[in-house]
């Protein structure tokens, strides 16, 4: 089996992942999920080993996401010179020795140095995979991009679970797993079918010639950093909240496995869904209910239950606001490598700001923050409706 187009597609579709393509391109998406939900759960354990205050301790999540803002160009140059294969292998590659330099630091620099590079790789994959499923058949692309992007929220639960089997003060080994697996991912993608695009200029002077273009990119991008901040934000300071609150560091842990779980149920979901609803009423329906579900985790007793509710709500966001982008911008590739480039300045100021907030109220603010984030995140792509969808597709 292969996700190959069919005749009448080909002329829309550039891109094919073989079965065994696909299936490394889920397990990419499981290691980066299972990476980036260690932080959040380590950071008394990083406080501890490096000797830091914790709201010192939470720069590595803003550490890894500018890793992560720098790493998109890397990918977007890769993907226009080279064949899509090649770059995820070397991207992979390049997290293996930035998991390798983490499992092995004595020091906090070296250790960021080491999650940097990490942050550099995710943000080459994270646009390179994404871009080239916006590539494939149009028939069961909301597919394809919602269940590959489950697997990160799947492997955000498996992070959090390997902490509790390794325990926390044990974590150079799981940086050492990570890199063997980066390295073993790196040679599975012979079955992806990925050319350098030709004529990538090809609806440029079209799309460029209209101020509509440059509002809708801009409306999207700020959204974009909005969304990626709440589920930063989230992820990274359930398990202190929590733990500063009374509840065992093993309990945040599953809370924060949790929270994972509903995002990797919600965007296995997500194609079925999309079936009966637009993009436009799941994105919007899951910021409303999380702006809801974030206020109410500021009531000790029910944040360990609301926390998996937020996962699974907000996690048709990401997949379904990429098509509504694509439905509006048609071709747009140039729009789409910008936009993802952006999206990952939300991981840097999201922690930051919460980092920020928590040294100066208390521990007690993470929810009303998070739910901040996605309260303007509903107002901006409540204002894209204004944008009509081309009646003709440009391609």
């Amino acid at each position: 089996m292969s996700f190959v187009p069919r005749d009448g597609d080909a002329a829309s579709s550039d891109v094919t992942f073989s079965s065994v393509a696909f299936s490394n391109a889920t397990a990419t998406f499981l290691l980066f999920g299972a990476t980036s939900s260690l932080f959040g759960p380590l950071l008394i354990s990083f406080s501890n080993r490096f000797h830091l205050s914790l709201p010192a301790a939470g720069a590595v999540l803003s550490i890894f996401f500018f890793g992560s803002l720098l790493g998109v160009p890397l990918g977007y140059l890769g993907i226009k010179k080279f064949r899509g294969n090649t770059v995820l292998s070397f991207m992979m590659v390049l997290m293996g020795a930035g998991a390798i330099d983490a499992a092995l630091s004595r020091n906090w620099v070296q250790f960021l140095t080491g999650v940097f590079i990490m942050g550099l790789s995710f943000g080459g994959v994270d646009y390179s995979l994404n871009t080239l499923l916006v590539r494939t058949e149009p028939e069961h692309r909301g597919h394809r991009l919602s269940l590959a992007n489950a697997g990160y929220g799947l492997g955000a639960v498996v992070g959090p679970a390997l902490i509790i089997l390794v325990r926390p003060n044990n974590f150079p080994l799981l940086y050492g797993v990570i890199a063997v697996a980066a390295v073993v991912l790196s040679t599975f993608n012979r079955g992806l079918i990925a050319p350098s695009p030709h004529n990538p200029a090809k609806h440029r002077g079209s799309l460029w010639a209209k101020g509509r273009r440059r509002s809708i990119l801009l409306t999207f991008i700020v959204a974009y950093i909005l969304y990626v901040a709440i589920e930063t934000s989230t992820a990274g300071w359930i398990a202190p909240q929590l733990h500063r609150e009374g509840y065992s560091q093993s309990l945040a842990s599953v809370v924060t496995a949790g929270f994972w779980g509903g995002l990797a149920i919600g965007r296995v979901v997500g194609g079925p869904l999309a079936k009966r609803w637009s993009e436009e009423i799941l994105v919007l329906g899951g910021l409303g209910l999380a702006v809801l579900l974030s206020l109410s985790a500021f009531f000790n007793g029910i944040a360990p239950f609301t926390y998996p509710l937020l996962g699974l709500i907000i996690a048709s966001v990401y997949p379904m606001g990429l098509i509504w982008y694509t439905l509006l911008c048609p071709g747009d590739g140039d729009g789409l490598a910008t936009l993802i480039l952006f999206m990952m300045a939300g991981g840097i100021v999201g922690p930051a700001v919460e980092s920020l907030m928590v040294s100066l109220v208390g521990i007690h603010v993470v929810p009303i923050v998070i739910a901040t984030y996605a309260l303007l995140d509903l107002g901006l792509f409540a204002s894209a409706l204004r944008y009509d969808r081309p009646a003709v597709s440009q391609d």
